[in-house]
């Protein structure tokens, strides 16, 4: 009798780490270890965060573009609480939405991360590409941690260079 229970307590514990994961967005899947299942309490503390995502450059004289592929990287620096990402909004140049990569909500679990990957070929998002990021946590935590890495280069000559996300108003 006691296997049968032990067998359905592991079945309950790997059901409540699926639904974590589950409908993730393919950019997001590699990251499912990070998730944890959405807190049952309300969000007490809420957050916006924009970061630049320079995905093209003008160079030189300014008639010469340059494309770079950009990872935005949302990182949970709580070591005990839990980060709630509502939204993770991908914006042009012109300040229009591109992509929305949150379906729902997600919650990442203490120093967990993922990233959002932008390749260089994709050039959507033009001079002034940026991404919003509306966050929440149930309990008294740190902000997270949001930067965008921008690396590449014409052939064998390479840029890379990081910018940080700041906190904006939510309303």
């Amino acid at each position: 009798m006691r296997k049968p229970a032990i067998f359905l307590a592991l079945l309950l514990l790997a059901m409540s780490g699926a639904r974590a994961q589950a409908d993730l967005p393919a950019p997001l899947s590699k990251f499912a270890g990070s998730l944890v299942d959405l807190p049952r309490e309300p969000s007490t503390l809420r957050g916006r965060i924009y970061v630049p995502a320079h995905s093209s450059l003008l160079v030189r004289d300014g008639s010469t573009r340059l494309d770079l592929s950009v990872t935005l990287s949302v990182q949970n620096t709580s070591e005990t609480g839990t980060l709630v990402i509502e939204r993770i909004d991908y914006f042009n140049v012109d300040g229009q939405v591109i992509d929305r990569y949150l379906p729902r909500a997600i919650a990442l679990k203490p120093y967990g991360a993922i990233q959002i990957v932008i390749p260089q070929q994709d050039i959507r998002g033009g001079l002034g590409a940026n991404f919003v990021i509306d966050w929440s946590s149930p309990e008294a935590i740190d902000e997270p941690y949001l930067e965008a890495i921008m690396i590449g280069g014409p052939g064998t000559q390479g840029h890379s260079f990081v910018s940080v996300g700041r906190k904006v108003s939510r309303p």
